[in-house]
């Protein structure tokens, strides 16, 4: 077959790629296979043994013991590389006899050919002469030897090991084959590469059970036949689906369902190779116990599926997934059934242990319970909470959003919210704790709102996790986080790039969520004045304000992003603006009402204006022209600049009193329509006057403009229109 060119098709082949090793975390698993495909899909693309122009999609598969790529369709040989090499001018290159210069034969030896071999080319500039040099494709065979381990030594993993010696490759389990196909059938190839000790062959292996001896492979519908039949699904959404359907087969009998677990159901996937789902029991009396810990055992501790009936009520059952072809006699499920049988005693025996000394009692057991070496004990996180929180308490008190009921009960949760740390529940099952605080609490009879409090203290744990359900649980929430994250800056723990080991950004982002969520009217920075401000009684190891302040900017711009989908530029011009940042909520609020309104003809030229005005302050004003004393309306001119300086007065005027309201889309609508007299005063008045005294007055007009209109609810510089043009400066200098 020849194209339209005269050029033939360049032949393709289908390719292969298999990594075996040891069972690889399932934690690990799906970043493993979507970094390898990636990195496999780029070195392809960048030795060009794919068609140019054309999507040929790589797919990858996985099981714990296997990473898989496969390609339909790669160039058997990558094609000619045909360079243009321009050398010197033509009329330099050759005499008016049109032999070859000096020039000419200095350029043809420097590129192995002869001089009457160069060519004459048209270039922009001229007749130049060059080189036209032709390199010969190289084989995929011999070019996939070098890219497959390479790309293997590029995957990176949270952990990784080495088994040969420690100066050898690293990878997160030992690999123990590996093999890579080129072509199908008889024109199946295999190529020829070494990987941490490894030689490719052409042969995978099945099931480490189910499985047979070698399997030879000749093309990937031999391989997903033979696989298969030695007991491995390589495919994870097969898996996926298999377990769907066996968990709804297994229950459907009882009318059951399990509760849902998108995490568990991922790690099963990711931990099996031949999914086989059972149905076992446990004994009734253990519904006694809270559902949250009968859930936590099962899921964390055992990778077993809660069941629960239609109406949301826990079952004496559980669902497992088992890495075999079945359990015909049921021994498989009679040992599950003994070991959750033990767990639950545990937590059985620990839940009523532990009600002998309730949680208020357990207060002087927290100074022996270390935070963190150079912050102390709990004991000592719990008392800088309570100063936080009664500050906190009475602010809100103050707006009307809590009442004193309310004050008490977070006070109460605060005291009480680390007390859990002392029992053998949490110390056994470490993922408990706060829920069990608030268990306990409720069982101990505190007020609902404290024990509620206490269980929700951890929340959010990232921007999409649930905020605490009462107010008292948001002011235990914030204080214990801020003062995570204030502690830990004093102490030198803040986040560095990519390191953040005291975990402050996520603490930070769940300051943010309750506040801009939960507690709408707080003001942060004011906060964290208080917190910091030496008369709270607080003592902190150095003035950590200014790295806390803008850490907590970060988390909010964040935010706004992440949750509030605004553009970074509006993020950029609601956090540098007169208004801030803080309080969060309302930060959020005008990021809102500015997307709304800022593609908007006038508010675009209002932006232009904005931007010319900053750019004529920062080339131009003095710290005089700036000063305080304010505009001369005397000096002002009539027309275009008296109407500027009346038309912003009245605007700024407006724009307080639609801010007090809330109604920030109004305030900027308000503000657009100043845009004809800004028009007017840009074109008509020359800033730069070559009176002094007139050019000051302008200067402190533009600066006063600036900073009550411009730059008040959003610094309106800062916006980028989607399209723009380029625009004259007149009042430059």
């Amino acid at each position: 077959m020849m194209p339209e060119s005269g050029n033939p098709v360049p032949a393709t082949l289908p390719l292969l790629v298999e990594l075996g090793c040891e069972e690889i975390p399932a934690r690990f698993l799906s970043d493993a296979r979507m970094q390898f495909g990636e990195r496999l899909d780029q070195a392809l693309e960048e030795a060009h043994l794919l068609r140019a122009g054309e999507a040929t999609p790589l797919q990858t598969y996985s099981t714990p013991r296997r990473l898989v790529a496969f390609v339909a369709q790669i160039l058997q040989t990558q094609l000619d590389k045909v360079e243009e090499l321009i050398g010197p001018p033509a009329k330099i290159a050759f005499d008016a006899s049109g032999a070859p210069t000096r020039a000419a034969e200095s350029f043809a030896a420097k590129n192995g050919v002869k001089s009457n071999e160069l060519l004459k080319v048209s270039t922009p500039k001229g007749d130049y002469v060059a080189v036209r040099k032709t390199t010969p494709g190289r084989p995929a065979l011999d070019l996939l030897a070098e890219i497959i381990p390479s790309v293997i030594e590029c995957l990176n993993f949270p952990k990784s090991m080495y088994w040969l010696s420690k100066s050898g490759p690293r990878f997160v389990r030992p690999i123990r084959w590996t093999f890579a196909l080129l072509g199908a059938d008889d024109r199946a190839r295999t190529v020829q590469f070494e990987f941490a000790g490894v030689r490719a062959s052409d042969r995978s292996y099945g099931h480490r059970v189910l499985g047979g001896g070698p399997l030879v492979i000749r093309s990937f519908a031999e391989y997903a036949q033979k696989l298969r039949a030695n007991g491995v699904e390589f495919d994870p959404a097969q898996r996926r689906r298999t377990v769907d359907s066996q968990v709804k087969e297994v229950l459907d009998n009882v009318r059951l369902r399990i509760v849902p677990d998108p995490e568990l159901e991922q790690w099963i996937v990711n931990s099996t190779e031949w999914p086989y789902s059972i149905m076992g029991r446990f004994e009734e009396r253990f519904l006694a116990l809270p559902r949250e810990i009968l859930i936590t055992v099962m899921r964390d501790h055992q990778k077993y599926f809660a069941v629960e009936d239609e109406k949301g009520n826990l079952q004496p059952r559980f669902v497992t997934v088992l890495n075999v072809d079945g359990d015909r006699d049921g021994v498989i499920r009679r040992g599950h059934e003994r070991v959750l049988r033990a767990r639950f005693s545990d937590a059985e025996f620990f839940w009523n242990a532990d009600q002998k000394i309730p949680l208020r009692d357990r207060l002087p057991l927290l100074e022996k319970v270390t935070y963190q070496a150079k912050l102390g004990s709990y004991a000592d996180k719990v008392r800088r909470m309570q100063v936080m929180a009664r500050a906190l308490c009475e602010v809100l008190q103050e707006q009307g959003s809590m009442t004193l009921e309310g004050a008490a009960a977070a006070l109460r949760a605060v005291e009480l919210s680390k007390c859990d740390l002392t029992t053998q529940m949490v110390q056994e099952f470490t993922e408990l704790q706060g829920v069990v605080g608030g268990l306990y609490a409720s069982a101990q009879g505190e007020a609902q709102e404290v024990s509620d409090s206490i269980y929700d203290q951890y929340k959010p744990v990232n921007l999409e996790d649930e905020r605490p359900r009462s107010l008292p649980g948001a002011v235990l929430s914030v204080v214990d986080k801020l003062d995570s994250i204030v502690a830990g800056f004093s102490v030198g723990l803040q986040p560095t790039g990519s390191s953040d080991p005291f975990g402050l950004r996520r603490a930070g982002n769940g300051v943010i969520k309750v506040m801009i969520e939960v507690l709408p009217s707080l003001d942060l920075l004011e906060l964290l004045c208080g917190i910091l401000d030496p008369r709270s009684g607080l003592i902190w190891a150095g003035d950590v304000y200014g790295e806390v302040a803008r850490f907590l900017r970060e988390r909010v711009e964040f935010y706004l992003e992440e949750i509030g989908g605004l553009r970074r530029d509006t993020i950029r011009a609601v956090a540098q603006s007169h208004a801030g940042w803080s309080p969060p909520a309302r930060a959020l609020q005008r990021g809102l009402a500015l997307e709304r309104i800022r593609d908007t003809d006038d508010f675009l030229a209002l932006s232009t204006a904005a931007k010319r005005t900053r750019n004529i302050l920062e080339k131009s004003a003095t710290a005089s022209d700036r000063s305080t004393s304010g505009i001369n309306e005397a000096l002002l001119s009539a027309g275009p600049e008296r109407s500027l300086y009346e038309a912003f007065q009245k605007a700024q005027v407006q724009v307080r009193e639609l801010e007090s309201k809330g109604d920030y889309a109004a305030a900027f609508l308000a503000l657009a329509t100043l845009r004809p007299t800004v028009d007017s005063f840009f074109d008509s008045v020359l800033v730069m006057d070559p009176n002094v005294d007139i050019k000051a007055n302008r200067l402190r007009l533009l600066d006063e403009l600036r900073s009550t209109v411009f730059s008040y609810l959003a610094d309106l510089s800062q916006v980028a229109p989607e399209t723009s043009s380029k625009t004259v400066e007149k009042n430059a200098p």
